[in-house]
């Protein structure tokens, strides 16, 4: 028994098994070379040597040039367990890692990743007779490369009862509409330890007002309730790029259709025990851009996530990994060095295609020799008429400028600075854009910075997501009163602090600028009628069956 009962604590302990690794060491140099890289071609398959039990994997390390261009889970990652025939590991290797395709920093316990891509995993995971552990290249398209280490300890046995380790993947692209999204339905005995979940917006707003439900041993009615997405990953009022012990946000973009994060809790201090079986869900509802227009309604937004658990026995399977261009939001992507032929430049520049990212893995364009007024065109194709989200990635460097960016003529974004401290690349939203069938062009215009220079341009590509439905709440209801009423408290409570009185009307507080014309009408567009009696300011609704509601103005509520 250890003096302590802490991880250091253990140290003091005489050793239990035996250490052993596998890894992508240069053989038989292994004390004279440093080729150490596993190639991967697409398609390949990579069958680590078989670690035979009893033991348990203790460490696993990996680093990939996948990373280096955005496509770490175009790897995927199997772990098969002693004589089971499915994985009880099958996941895209970002995801297992809590980063998805584009490497982010995570400082978790159970999982790290550094800046560079260095993927490290401290799950423990027992086997009996065998791991089997298999990475694949499903990318039909790039070669990567595989530098990897996995630790194990050898045991003369397990404790009777070993649960083994299991993790799993699902995707909705987009979130299958009236029902809620499915992130694990488990069967057995054991403990659910953690959640990756993955989102891309497929409409402006907040997309997590939705709370994550935890049935247990076939309960309809879930134990565990929750009060909204960023609540269940231990955030409130919406998501921020973060890491910690236990939960994290590692990349998180913003609320705008095409933007897209990343979010983790691990239940290591709170596992959910299971005897008979857990499912796990949580609702897709959200909001519009403003609450007024529609709040708490079920959004299709581009959903996909990663289940952990431990159990005895084999697991029940609730989701496949599909192929790559599957697994992958779908996202048009238009690589502008392709355009390097058909670019149209007025006025000044010169075009050159470089090589530059990580090992020079990502060609881009390059614009210089500028002066003013300069522009640059590339044409771009769409497949078929709809709305797209669209997104253009780009570099930043010292010695970058500023520009103007337009889609076919129309000014997007103005003043669009690219100068930073380091080169790196720099993934920019364009907005939401109705594009029919056919060629498109996108046109840069140089401009001077503060000191009169007009410095150069880097481009990789311009990518599309054709985007579903939106969705609306067309006859508004109490959710969206509430913010009408929020928005009329608040400027009932700015009026009393600056004038030290009740308004004498609604009008009253448009004219004085502190509420936006919106708040003369309710929700559904009724007008509102409002009076000042003294000690309170009253609003009432002429809508058939309309609200009525008073303030004192102490606080934006009352």
């Amino acid at each position: 028994m250890s003096l302590f009962g802490d991880v250091l604590g253990a140290l003091t302990m005489p050793p239990i098994g035996r250490n052993r690794r596998i890894s992508s060491n240069e053989q038989p140099n292994w004390n004279d070379g440093n080729f150490d890289m596993t190639p991967l071609p697409p398609g390949k398959v990579l069958e680590m040597p078989i670690l035979k039990g009893p033991g348990y994997i203790n460490h696993i390390w990996l680093t990939s040039h996948a990373g280096g261009v955005n496509e770490l889970n175009a790897l995927s990652l199997r772990i098969y367990w002693d004589d089971q025939k499915e994985p009880g590991v099958e996941v895209p290797l970002g995801d297992f890692f809590a980063v998805g395709q584009k490497v982010a920093v995570v400082n978790s316990v159970p999982v790290q990743v550094s800046e560079s891509g260095s993927l490290t995993c401290y799950w423990r995971m027992p086997f009996a007779k065998s791991a089997r552990i298999i990475v694949t290249n499903d990318n039909p398209n790039r070669t990567t490369g595989l530098y990897w280490q996995v630790d194990w300890v050898e045991l003369d046995s397990l404790p009777p009862d070993t649960q083994y380790f299991y993790a799993q993947y699902r995707q909705e692209y987009p979130a299958i509409m009236g029902q809620d999204y499915l992130i694990a339905d488990i069967e057995g005995q054991g403990k659910y330890v953690g959640t990756v979940m993955s989102v891309t917006m497929a409409q402006d707003g907040w997309f997590g007002e939705g709370d994550d439900f935890f049935y247990i041993d076939g309960e309809e009615v879930p134990s565990l309730q929750g009060t909204g997405s960023e609540d269940y990953f231990n955030d409130a009022w919406g998501f921020r790029t973060r890491t910690s012990h236990w939960f994290g946000q590692p990349r998180w973009q913003g609320y705008d259709a095409g933007d897209n994060g990343i979010c983790y809790r691990w239940h290591v201090l709170d596992p959910v025990g299971f005897n008979k079986s857990l499912k796990v869900t949580i609702e897709h509802k959200g909001n519009r851009e403003n609450s007024e227009e529609a709040w708490f309604i079920e959004r299709p937004d581009f959903l996909s996530s990663v289940a952990f658990w431990y159990q005895t026995g084999e697991p029940k399977r609730f989701g496949y990994l599909p192929p790559y261009p599957e697994r992958c939001v779908p996202w048009e992507e238009h690589h502008l060095v392709r355009a390097f032929r058909h670019a149209k430049i007025i006025g000044d520049g010169k075009l050159t295609v470089q090589a530059v990212g990580f090992f020079g893995g990502r060609p881009s364009l390059k614009w210089q020799e500028l002066k003013s007024g300069s522009t640059l065109t590339l044409p771009f194709s769409v497949k078929k008429d709809g709305r797209y989200a669209v997104r253009l990635m780009t570099f930043t460097s010292p010695n970058h400028g500023i520009f103007d960016i337009q889609i076919d003529d129309k000014t997007i974004l103005s003043d669009v600075s690219l100068q930073n401290q380091s080169f790196e690349e720099k993934d920019l939203l364009l907005g939401t854009h109705i594009l029919t069938k056919g060629e498109h062009k996108i046109t840069f215009c140089a401009k001077p910075n503060s000191s009169g220079n007009v410095l150069p341009l880097s481009l990789e590509s311009i990518k599309l997501l054709d985007l579903p439905p939106e969705v609306n709440r067309e006859v508004k209801t109490h959710n969206e009163a509430h913010f009408i009423r929020l928005g009329i408290g608040r400027a009932v409570y700015a009026y009393r602090l600056a004038y030290d009185e009740l308004p004498s009307s609604l009008d009253v507080l448009v004219q004085s600028g502190m509420m936006s014309s919106r708040y003369l009408n309710d929700e559904n567009g009724y007008p509102l009628e409002s009076n000042c009696d003294g000690e309170y300011f009253n609003v009432r609704s002429t809508a058939s069956n309309g609200w009525e509601h008073r303030w004192l103005g102490l606080d934006a509520r009352r």
